[in-house]
């Protein structure tokens, strides 16, 4: 199924107006998320240069890389403290396409995939022996575009479609296509990207995979801040231990 041009991305990527007739450059001084007290600032560079900020939480030889939203706003924050307390690392961080503005220039963004593999290389420098890829739409995206070339031990996925038609942008079979653990999440009745989108990722998946779905509209991260918020939050870190637990 393909991704109707007229829901501008089904809502995913932009919250708000974006731009991509000026080409934009990358600035050398990241934007820094604030931190937590439970985290510290951090600025990471790419494999084509671009230089982005994040957050590290925790501190282990397993990381949990959680990627934002396509709209630039936070929401893992709350989730990376819970792995940090359970013994891991998390790290969160922004894509290219993020200004101070709280604009999202789109010609960046495009090259969230690329962002996602920086954060990845960066973790692994950082120690990381295992890593769980988390995202949420956009987020999602990427995490499953990387999970099989990048050696991922678990993907979470929350509310993210398999296609991005506008962009040029596909998850193939083969891309997960590996044996790692997966969940898959959704709103009923998302009101960004349709249920049947994640599901038809889901789908191409291959096994052992999970589908969990909550009541309401709520898109992404936004579940968090549901009356299922706390109930997906431990189901998340349920999973994440169980990924990275050793194996018998």
């Amino acid at each position: 199924m393909r991704i109707n041009r007229n829901l501008i991305l089904l809502g995913i990527i932009l919250a708000s107006a974006c731009s991509s007739e000026t080409p934009v450059s990358v600035s050398a001084t990241p934007i820094l998320p604030t931190p937590t007290p439970a985290s510290r600032p951090i600025s990471f560079t790419t494999l084509d240069d671009a230089t982005l900020g994040g957050l590290l939480y925790g501190s282990g030889n397993t990381a949990v890389i959680f990627s934002v939203m396509g709209n630039c706003r936070q929401g893992w924050e709350e989730m990376a403290n819970l792995v940090a307390q359970n013994g891991m690392m998390a790290f969160t961080y922004r894509w290219r396409g993020c200004k101070e503005s709280g604009t999202v220039v789109e010609q960046e963004i495009q090259k969230f995939v690329d962002d996602l593999r920086g954060a990845i290389s960066f973790m692994r420098e950082q120690g990381a022996e295992k890593i769980i890829l988390a995202g949420a739409s956009l987020g999602g995206c990427a995490s499953a575009k990387l999970a099989g070339e990048s050696q991922a031990d678990g993907l979470i996925v929350i509310a993210s479609p398999r296609e991005i038609t506008q962009w040029g942008f596909e998850i193939e079979a083969a891309d997960i296509d590996t044996d790692i653990p997966k969940l898959f999440i959704t709103a009923e009745n998302d009101n960004t990207v349709p249920p049947r989108n994640t599901r038809e990722l889901f789908e191409i998946a291959a096994e052992p995979k999970e589908w969990q779905t909550y009541p309401g509209t709520a898109h992404g991260t936004d579940l968090f801040n549901t009356e299922s918020g706390q109930e997906l939050q431990q189901r998340i870190l349920n999973f994440i231990l169980a990924a990275t637990s050793p194996k018998p």
